[in-house]
């Protein structure tokens, strides 16, 4: 039986409810190309308008979590024109990561 893609979505509710779609790909290049990513990629943050998709590996090592996850902040701020200040991008990761970590288990 072939593996199938996960999905879940994690919602910023103070942020005019963007949401950050993160779907774990058993071929996340085509599952990338599928969703118009500008270039190939083991891993990505595609921003879509009032979301983000956060395509991961379906075993996704911690540092690939963290790296992709700061896109999607980073995406999250421009969305929203919130000034990028260390503690509120360091506090909206850290609550990206946790929620992407507890659909891992």
């Amino acid at each position: 039986m072939a593996v199938r893609n996960r999905r879940t979505r994690i919602k910023f509710p103070v942020f005019n409810g963007y949401e950050v779609r993160v779907i774990l790909a058993r071929d996340v290049p085509a599952t990338c190309k599928r969703l118009n990513a500008e270039h190939d990629c083991m891993a990505c943050f595609i921003p879509d308008g009032k979301h983000g998709y956060l395509v991961l590996p379906l075993n996704p090592d911690e540092g690939t979590i963290a790296h992709e996850a700061s896109h999607a902040v980073e995406e999250l701020f421009n969305f929203t024109g919130v000034s990028r200040d260390e503690e509120n991008f360091a506090y909206h990761l850290d609550y990206l990561v946790g929620r992407i970590h507890k659909f891992l288990k």
